[in-house]
């Protein structure tokens, strides 16, 4: 017997053309007021014929703002915090999952306890050791007075990471989602691989890098992408801890991107919708030219 799935079909398709339509429409919204003047908006306020203007916009985007300088920062603060996150998210789940110390359910449940308590939750304590990473070692070299009775003065060491790819980057690398993924994907690998690596000579950093690398390389790179998108559109910290234009992110660049001088005045909407066609081209790019490999990843970390 033949079942009749048409109606099904049907609607699952009507389903998806809404969905599409849901998730596609401020897209062609962004891209129709970018082809737009200033003065065109101003006229039509919006219109579903797109302008001449995108070039334009986009000329005057990487010529009269810092958005250009921002985008390259932002591409910094993301690689460092995404690279970093994944090496602590490797390291940490080989040394979880392959050498189960006694109190590894304990330090695996404070790891975890990371993603519970996100940055923005503790943006003022990580503003505070941002200003001065030496803050802890001060505090322990002044407990009871010590260093000031060994040496006459309490010992303060200044060390800012403000206004520095390090002090934006480091702190996004606090969460402990990646662990998460790389112990669940190291406990599908074999029991044994551990063994027969130490049988055949190979000590546990060999056995790591030569071995359990190569095998997680699929994993690892959609983590990665995962990861550097994460701190691509990161907003809150870079806000907080970057003063300086120079040094601030794309996506709180584009936040002062012409506002308007007055306070009547519109602000430039297709100038900022240029500036954020810009920004989201290269988390696109990658997503694009590493589609195949990332669905491989996710593919093989789930066997």
């Amino acid at each position: 017997m033949i079942e009749d799935t048409r109606s099904i079909n049907t609607t699952a398709t009507l389903l998806l053309l809404a969905g599409c339509a849901f998730v596609l429409a401020p897209l062609v919204f962004v891209v129709i007021t970018a082809t737009q003047s200033y003065g065109d908006f101003l006229r039509n306020n919006f219109s579903l014929v797109p302008g001449t203007h995108f070039f334009e916009n986009l000329q005057q985007v990487w010529e009269l703002t810092l958005l250009p300088r921002q985008t390259f920062n932002s591409f910094v603060v993301a690689f460092v915090s995404a690279f970093g996150r994944c090496f602590l998210a490797f390291t940490t789940a080989y040394a979880v999952v392959f050498f189960a110390p006694r109190y590894s359910i304990f330090i695996y449940a404070a790891v975890l306890a990371s993603i519970m308590l996100p940055l923005d939750l503790m943006v003022i304590p990580a503003y505070q050791v941002a200003a001065n990473v030496a803050m802890p070692i001060n505090a322990v070299a002044n407990l009871g007075g010590a260093w000031e009775a060994l040496f006459g003065a309490p010992l303060d060491l200044q060390l800012n990471l403000l206004n520095t790819y390090a002090g934006a980057a480091i702190p996004l690398m606090a969460q402990g989602t990646g662990t998460l993924i790389m112990v669940q994907y190291f406990k599908t690998l074999p029991v044994d691989l551990a063994k027969a690596a130490t049988l055949d000579g190979a000590s546990p950093l060999r056995f790591m890098v030569d071995i359990l690398f190569p095998l997680s390389k699929g994993p690892l790179l959609s983590l990665f992408i995962y990861l550097f998108i994460g701190g691509w559109v990161a907003y809150m910290w870079p806000l907080v801890s970057i003063s300086s234009p120079d040094m601030q992110t794309a996506v709180v660049g584009l936040t002062a991107l012409d506002t308007g001088m007055g306070e009547d005045e519109i602000p430039n909407f297709p100038l900022q919708m240029a500036g954020a066609i810009m920004v989201t081209v290269i988390p696109l790019v990658l997503i694009a030219l590493t589609q195949r490999l990332i669905v491989r990843g996710l593919i093989l970390s789930e066997k």
